[in-house]
């Protein structure tokens, strides 16, 4: 998923006015949504287990019962918490600053706009994006691992607007 802000300094003018490219995984549900279905088949879990122990006093499956929800809520914050992965490029005119991280940045690139450029490679499979690798003296960072092709295709057009589009080096 791709979401583009442009940044205007009319309210604060220390802010440089630029072009702000937020790249992330396309996720079916975010956390809120993903704690509703928690608390929804963890309630009819439990229920069904409940119901059991009080009809045919089988209480043995209380404990399982607990299990399987934890066990499931589990995975699916695992899965959320992957998902939350964001590459943030922020397009000024002098230059790129590339931002790397899960909730916040784990890694920054303030870089020359002038002499950066975008690398692209071909997918190796149909159902794959081209690989994106911005590159500036020598120094080169992937990102938009996780695009889809057509997300892939838009991120390309929005950096040829400010910057070189290259085919990768052999």
């Amino acid at each position: 998923m791709i979401e583009i802000l442009q940044l205007q300094n009319d309210t604060n003018p220390e802010t440089k006015p630029g072009t702000k490219i937020i790249m992330s995984p396309d996720r079916s549900l975010d956390w809120e949504g993903n704690k509703r279905v928690i608390w929804s088949l963890g309630g009819l879990c439990g229920g069904i287990a409940i119901g059991f122990t009080l009809i045919a006093g089988t209480w043995v499956m209380l404990p399982f019962a607990g299990i399987e929800i934890l066990a499931f809520s589990s995975a699916l914050y695992y899965v959320s918490w992957k998902l939350s992965y964001r590459h943030i490029v922020t397009i000024y005119p002098d230059s790129i600053v590339i931002e790397k991280g899960i909730y916040k940045p784990k890694g920054i690139w303030t870089w020359v706009k002038q002499d950066t450029r975008l690398l692209t490679e071909p997918p190796k499979h149909d159902w794959e994006a081209q690989s994106l690798t911005l590159e500036n003296n020598g120094e080169e960072i992937s990102i938009g691992d996780f695009l889809s092709p057509r997300d892939a295709e838009q991120a390309i057009d929005l950096f040829r607007q400010h910057i070189l589009v290259t085919g990768k080096r052999s």
